[in-house]
């Protein structure tokens, strides 16, 4: 049997079981998963159980809901966003894997070349075609986020799809026979039509929506003058970290945490412009 993939009838107790259905998880009442004895009855039984960890001895399962759920559950499911926002980091973490793994698995039903059904990997964390062999493995979609930098001032953009109005950095998917850096020049110029230089890597977060990885970097304003593509951005300015619009929190995601890294060290009055306010002159 894999250790991966786990038909519900050999999951064991201690095994901490985290439910899904379309893209929401079920958290039970007094814990954020469930035991193997509460689960018992609210499991899949046509789909295995993915393993997203082992840790300390204890196994944390991904499964999915049963879907003749009573109602009452049925109202009970939260989103990973809200996971984000609410619960704890390692909730968070365990709860995007989940999701992850059971996204892939749930398209990689059939295999892309012959259209065969595909088996779980007897050692390994991968689908294969049970006809002519072909592996699929869990797929991470690499992401640029930049923020661009001009004279102590920052760029920040509205999507069309923002919620709240916020304004973020500018980002987007890295394209076949691109580096990220190349990403970045490319992402700059189509949505907002300047161009930048000096790019320089920051950090990196995993994104679970549906499976992203965010490559976070800094780049500097190199000409150009600001036209909004209307696809993607609906609105874009400089801001001065002193005066920054409704911006993503810092603590939980990289976009967030790039604002406040170039507004905490490359710009410390910015945090005694918002404690005492603006400056005589300002």
């Amino acid at each position: 049997m894999s250790r991966f993939f786990v038909p519900p009838g050999m999951a064991r107790a201690g095994d901490r079981i985290l439910l899904f259905h379309r893209d929401q998880i079920f958290p039970a009442d007094q814990a954020f998963w469930w035991s193997l004895e509460a689960a018992a009855f609210l499991v899949e039984e046509e789909r295995h159980c993915l393993m997203i960890a082992e840790e300390q001895g204890v196994r944390y399962l991904a499964a999915q809901l049963n879907r003749d759920l009573p109602m009452p559950l049925a109202a009970a499911g939260i989103s990973l966003r809200q996971v984000l926002l609410e619960q704890q980091a390692e909730h968070f973490r365990l709860a995007g894997l989940g999701n992850q793994l059971l996204n892939w698995c749930n398209t990689h039903r059939y295999c892309g070349a012959c259209g065969h059904p595909t088996e779980p990997h007897p050692m390994e964390r991968a689908l294969v075609c049970a006809n002519c062999q072909l592996h699929f493995y869990p797929r991470i979609n690499p992401c640029v986020i930049v923020l661009v930098i001009n004279d102590g001032k920052v760029l920040l953009a509205r999507h069309v799809r923002a919620r709240g109005g916020f304004y973020s950095c500018l980002a987007g998917f890295v394209e076949a026979g691109e580096t990220p850096e190349q990403t970045i020049v490319r992402e700059v110029r189509e949505e907002v039509g300047i161009q930048v230089s000096n790019i320089r890597y920051v950090k990196s977060q995993s994104w679970p929506f549906p499976s992203q990885l965010m490559l976070g970097f800094f780049a500097d304003y190199a000409g150009g003058d600001i036209q909004v593509d209307g696809v993607e951005i609906e609105d874009a300015k400089w801001f001065d970290p002193r005066e920054l619009p409704s911006t993503p929190l810092s603590r939980i995601s990289v976009a967030g945490e790039l604002i406040e890294l170039y507004r905490r060290e490359l710009c410390p009055d910015a945090d005694r412009a918002r404690m005492h306010g603006p400056r005589t002159g300002d």
